[in-house]
């Protein structure tokens, strides 16, 4: 039964879910996975393939191994005793490198980690894990530099909190104004409480929430800002664009094309749509948040919006890695029969047919793809994923095409 360790008091840690979330890497959690399993901290690391390596591991620790450490077959019995020593240990999971000692997980491992509750998560073979420690070591530096920013955001903020929801309101209700094209008003409403109102050409910049610590009044003249809707919206002339990305850097966001004062509507629809895109990129990627321009082409087909974006590349060659490292390998074809059998709909006569292959031949490289995904392959959910992977890896022309 896992152990409960005190966190520490410095927030020098991550949650598991960030570091799986990194899908440069791969990482696939196979087994011992519950609701709270995202949320388990991760303090560090390590790599080892001693039959025992609680002694010199820490709690708190995500242990990678390549299974070395076990001769012959690995019994449910010798499966257990090691990861009842890792659960003892405060170990956060365990993470298998697959294409080493092992082609894939063995069953019994993977039963141990399910009955004690121990996350374990496949690594894929083309991941060293020392890219996985400098990944962990990176993410858990950004939190502390986070949490260091944060407290000093709070230190500045001096002004009494009535006064600053009234300034908030004043400033909504202008921006209000001026999207719906009374100017004059907006003006008569901002005063000279704000900086002067952008005029000419705009732009508008859509961030998520509130976030009250960017210090948007240091826009200067030529911007107006407030929160509409649930969202900060940003109205700027094209010489403010560059402060204004400066502020709210680190955080997802949407910019438009530029317009005129009259076309407001358009551009604050083309910053929200942006804005949209921007919040899918940085869920799949968990990190890198930025600013994205709008542009026509995300009118276009969700599989195109998706395969424009690297981390969704990146996450596709990471899904489909051990097919990929079977077939060179092998100088097998598992990747080319998967995408012929997804495209007829899972029957196998029509995809054998087109590959010029036994039905009997399909289905064993079915059974083969399954085993090395280490998924049920017959599930819609798994399906979706794996045609996805494939229409991304394929290109942008593939992804759009049937």
């Amino acid at each position: 039964m896992m152990q409960y360790f005190a966190e520490p008091a410095i927030h020098s840690w991550i949650d598991l879910d960030t570091l799986l979330r990194d899908y440069e890497l791969g990482l696939v959690a196979v087994a011992g996975v519950d609701n709270e399993t995202g949320s388990r901290v991760v303090q560090w690391v390590h790599s080892t393939d001693l039959a025992d390596p609680t002694p010199f591991l820490t709690p708190r620790t995500v242990l990678l191994t390549t299974g070395a450490q076990f001769k012959g077959t690995l019994s449910i019995r010798s499966a257990e005793a090691y990861v009842a020593r890792l659960v003892a240990a405060g170990t956060t999971a365990l993470g298998v490198g697959v294409g080493i000692r092992w082609d894939r997980i063995p069953p019994t491992l993977v039963e141990a980690c399910e009955k004690l509750g121990l996350p374990l998560i496949r690594v894929p073979y083309d991941t060293p894990f020392i890219a996985i420690t400098r990944a962990a070591a990176r993410l858990i530096e950004a939190a502390v530099h986070a949490q260091n920013m944060d407290r000093l955001s709070e230190s500045r903020s001096t002004r009494p909190t009535s006064l600053a929801r009234s300034e908030a309101a004043l400033a909504t209700a202008t921006l209000r104004l001026l999207i719906a094209g009374h100017r004059e008003l907006a003006e008569s409403v901002a005063g000279s409480l704000f900086p002067r109102l952008p005029r000419g050409q705009v732009s508008v910049i859509a961030l998520p929430g509130i976030h009250p610590s960017l210090e948007l009044e240091s826009l200067g003249d030529g911007a107006a800002t407030g929160i509409v809707d649930g969202r900060r919206l940003i109205i700027c002339e094209p010489a403010r664009i560059p402060a204004a990305r400066k502020l709210a850097r680190g955080l997802p966001g949407g910019l438009s094309e530029r317009g005129s004062l009259d076309d407001l509507v358009e551009l604050v629809a083309q910053a929200d749509r942006a804005l949209e895109h921007a919040l899918s990129e940085d869920r799949a990627a968990g990190a890198g948040a930025k600013i994205v321009e709008y542009r026509p082409a995300m009118h276009a087909g969700l599989l195109q919006l998706i395969g424009e974006s690297q981390d969704a590349r990146r996450r596709a060659a990471g899904f489909l890695s051990p097919v990929r490292a079977h077939d060179r390998k092998h100088d097998d074809e598992i990747e080319r029969s998967l995408e012929a059998w997804l495209r007829h709909n899972g029957q196998l006569s029509p995809a054998a047919e087109e590959l010029s292959i036994h039905r009997h031949t399909l289905r064993a490289r079915i059974r083969t793809a399954a085993s090395l995904l280490q998924r049920d392959i017959d599930t819609p959910d798994t399906r979706a994923e794996l045609w996805t992977a494939l229409r991304i890896a394929a290109g942008p022309q593939q992804a759009t095409q049937r």
